[in-house]
């Protein structure tokens, strides 16, 4: 007689489990990121890659060109914060 279904999956959720505990900080990263981006097909992950690549095409040409921000120990914790702000925000609108 086979096992019921519930029992089957706790046991295949526990075995996940262990070996996502066993992995490295790197390997759960990169599981990180196969899982968030799964949904994704060829196409969408080009054009994602392209988009990054431009923004740093202009973000080094923007270092080049001099047009960018020094900051100091006093001026750090502002930006810290800023960048916290934006993420949360970022955060919110992708959950919409």
């Amino acid at each position: 007689m086979s096992q019921p279904a519930a029992s089957i999956n706790t046991k295949l959720i526990d075995s996940l489990a262990q070996i996502i505990l066993s992995l490295t900080d790197e390997e759960q990263q990169l599981l990180a990121q196969k899982i968030q981006f799964s949904s994704l097909n060829s196409e969408e992950l080009q054009h994602k890659r392209q988009v990054l690549q431009h923004d740093l095409s202009v973000g080094a040409e923007q270092l080049k060109n001099g047009n960018y921000t020094d900051y100091d120990e006093s001026s750090l914790p502002s930006l810290l914060e800023t960048i916290k702000m934006r993420s949360k925000q970022r955060l919110q609108q992708e959950q919409i």
